[in-house]
């Protein structure tokens, strides 16, 4: 009798010890689809929130930029791109335009320094979020409408949090710290740092200090808003400027530029056809010497113009 206990109980371990292996490797299993799930999120995730990325224009003076990963700041360049993460600094005479695909543009006035916390596009929902830092100096702001989706823009200052979608605005740091936001179309809401919020609209400024903010009345020719119509109105940039040389014997002149999304482009009064990156060409005859008139409207009836003056070159 004692020499059949060694077998069945031997029969027993293994028994028992097969399934806490079988145990362990469903455990083992789940685990390594559970990594693979992790990473099938994030790559979707990766695919459908898209970095937004924006092109550089009308640099004027010093302007410099900083990257998430770099130490020191370098000069921005016109063929540079500003990504989230990056900083961006201009000199007592500088300034610079920052462009995104959609339309929307910040520009810095001098001595002001602004850092991209966040510029993202979900690909799915067609939502967009922009979330700045101004830590000095001045912006002019234009955010247009995501087509199909939401857009979500905030100006982080050091007291205070603008918060605006579909609008024309200027946000100002002073040197002392105090925000100033004032609206040129749309509405802007301003909350101080752990204080009050305000609600700001054409013709009024908010001024904030410390957990306070005011609103009161704000001309708006007093914010220069007459020396930056391509934040007011519609981009438009030309890529020859507005004096163009050509030689004596010329009868057409090629006009170049780039607009925005949904803008209508007119030159001379004749339509001008957008490519998918909003850029056009089109040669324009000439008779002569002249202005070139070359405008373009956006879908809520703000317009730029441009007047090209075409000078032709002396024959000696």
């Amino acid at each position: 009798m004692g020499a059949n206990l060694f077998p069945v109980c031997s029969h027993g371990n293994g028994s028992i010890n097969g399934e806490q292996q079988m145990r362990k490797s469903a455990v083992l299993l789940v685990g390594v689809l559970g990594v693979f799930i992790f990473l099938g999120v994030l790559m979707i995730q990766s695919l459908v929130i898209v970095q937004r990325i924006a092109s550089v224009s009308e640099i004027a003076g010093e302007v410099f930029v900083k990257g998430r990963s770099d130490t020191n700041f370098r000069p921005l360049a016109d063929q540079d791109h500003v990504l989230a993460g990056y900083t961006v600094r201009t000199g007592p005479a500088g300034a610079v335009t920052l462009n995104w695909v959609d339309g929307s543009r910040v520009r810095l006035g001098p001595e002001t320094s602004v850092r991209v916390r966040k510029c993202s596009l979900n690909t799915s929902t067609r939502n967009t979020t922009s979330l700045f830092d101004l830590d000095v100096g001045r912006i002019w702001v234009r955010v247009l409408s995501t087509i199909g989706g939401n857009t979500k823009f905030e100006v982080r200052t050091p007291t205070a949090t603008a918060g605006v979608r579909g609008t024309v605005f200027y946000v100002e740091v002073a040197p002392e710290g105090e925000t100033s936001v004032a609206v040129y179309e749309g509405e802007v809401e301003v909350a101080a740092q752990g204080g009050t919020t305000a609600s700001v609209t054409p013709g009024n400024q908010a001024s904030v200090a410390g957990s306070s903010a005011t609103v009161t009345d704000s001309p708006l020719e007093d914010l220069q808003w007459s020396e930056h119509l391509g934040i007011v109105g519609p981009r438009l940039d030309l890529a020859g400027g507005e004096l163009i040389s050509v030689p004596a014997n010329a009868t057409s002149v090629a006009i170049s530029g780039i607009s925005e999304p949904g803008a209508t482009v007119t030159i001379n009064g004749s339509p001008v056809e957008l490519d998918r990156r909003n850029r056009f060409t089109v040669e324009v005859p000439i008779a002569g010497e002249g202005l070139i008139v070359v405008s373009a409207t956006d879908y809520r009836g703000g317009s730029t113009v441009r007047a090209v003056t075409v000078e032709r070159e002396t024959v000696e």
